[in-house]
């Protein structure tokens, strides 16, 4: 029994020596080996060679790539999806002779290929960027750099990134002239009388249908017996221009987007939740936006987007409290190709209202010499014209300096000298056309 009892014990002792204690264990690394990277388009395949003879090859994902052996030192792998991966390759005995990462991505070789033979002379290089590719390079042109940013979207749609640097990056300057014109002409004339005596009192017409004061009035007073009659003619005529003229003179860089704003922001209020307002601020006024494109053969590709909008408090609401005002917008867009110091008109942009009013009694109004003596008739007319002028050209260094100076374009009308205006009563130094446009 002490005999069994010494060897149990003895065999205890050797497995508790033969068995690594918790800490080792948890100190265990992987096994040392070299390590590269290999880049592989999707869908493509690449073959690679080894250093010395493989055993045994094993993929970590084989959903992104797929790993085919050749020979023990050569193989090939093929892109199946977007994404990153790692290859163990055994050497003889078991041992890990390297470890190569694999990235699955767009194809770069097959992008610089294309570059090269678009652009020859221009030192662009292409790169695999995590899933992306990256454009390097000084170029000579910013059309080179678009151009090439273009073709590199197509292999390559939303995970492209430029890093591209141009030598003489042109700037061009934009004028803009934003004329906006508004003309109005009232005529407002009332009749009005009274007769009467002592047994009756009879009235009729209302003078001028508009609030405003009347300029002229022709009074008169007669009668027969005890019937007295007063009758009085009013008229009223109302003329007016008014010129909006925005002058800015904007630089961006070739490609870039420029805006220019000339007005302010009203209130809008926006209800939340539990009877909560909250204020957003919105823009009126003359707004501007332009993105400038310098060709290779000197002309300029012009994105432009001006608008102009004023408040408008004939079509306002009420919001729990708040009036907010309507806007009146005009608004265009268009690309245009321009050389250095050509100019854009984009006219056309016209508002024109025209109301009457007749005030009249029943009946007597429709009599031919009578009515026209009960009659009070009003007459408005107003129009509106948007012309806007861009004139695109290349910085100079003056420009940059600040030193040049711009000279303004003669507007198509032009405001009443005060011989017109108080002398022969002209609100323009031209008259204003009919409704028909004669």
């Amino acid at each position: 029994m002490f005999r069994t009892i010494l060897g149990a014990l003895a065999c205890a002792c050797a497995l508790a020596a033969a068995a690594p204690p918790p800490a080792a264990a948890q100190t265990l690394a992987s096994e040392p080996a070299p390590r590269r990277t290999i880049y592989v388009p999707r869908d493509k395949s690449l073959s690679f060679r080894l250093g010395e003879p493989a055993s045994r090859i094993v993929i970590a994902q084989p959903e992104i790539a797929k790993v085919t052996a050749t020979s023990d030192r050569s193989f090939y792998v093929q892109g199946i999806d977007f994404g990153s991966t790692n290859l163990l390759v055994y050497g003889s005995g078991g041992r890990l002779a390297e470890v190569i990462d694999v990235r699955i991505g767009y194809d770069a070789e097959g992008l610089q290929q294309d570059l090269v033979a678009a652009f020859p002379g221009e030192p662009i290089r292409v790169r695999n960027l995590g899933e992306s590719l990256m454009l390097t390079g000084d170029v000579s042109s910013t059309g080179v750099e678009r151009r090439a940013e273009e073709i590199a979207r197509k292999y390559a749609p939303d995970s492209v990134v430029s890093r591209i640097t141009v030598r003489a990056a042109e700037q061009v300057v934009l004028e803009v002239r934003v004329i906006e014109a508004t003309r109005s002409a009232l005529h407002d004339a009332g009749f009005s009388g009274t007769v009467q005596n002592g047994s009756f009192h009879f009235s009729f017409g209302g003078g001028l249908i508009g609030a405003s004061p009347p300029t002229g009035v022709l009074t008169t007073t007669g009668g027969s017996g005890s019937t007295s009659i007063d009758l009085a003619l009013v008229a009223l005529e109302e003329k007016g221009l008014v010129h909006t003229l925005a002058r800015p003179n904007l630089v961006a860089i070739s490609g870039e987007k420029a805006t220019f704003h000339a007005g302010g922001e009203f209130p809008y209020p926006v209800p939340q939740q539990n009877n909560v307002v909250s204020l957003e601020f919105r823009k009126y006024g003359v707004e501007l936006t332009f993105t400038p494109v310098v060709e290779d053969n000197g002309m300029i590709r012009l994105d432009v987007e001006p608008s102009v909008s004023q408040l408008d408090f004939t079509n306002s609401l009420r919001v729990q409290g708040f009036t907010v005002p309507g806007l009146v917008i005009r608004r265009t867009k268009t690309v245009v190709e321009l050389r250095d110091g050509q100019s854009l008109a984009v006219g056309g942009l016209l508002q024109r209202d025209y109301a009457n009013s007749l005030r009249q009694i029943p009946g007597i109004g429709k009599i031919p010499i009578l009515g026209a003596l009960t009659r009070s008739a009003q007459w408005k007319r107003s129009e509106t014209e948007l012309v806007v002028l861009v004139t695109p050209r290349l910085a100079t260094a003056a420009d940059v300096n600040g030193g040049a100076e711009v000279k303004a374009k003669a507007l198509e009308d032009r405001e009443a000298s005060d011989r017109d205006l108080y002398l022969l009563g002209k609100s323009s130094h031209r008259p204003m056309s009919s409704p028909d446009g004669q």
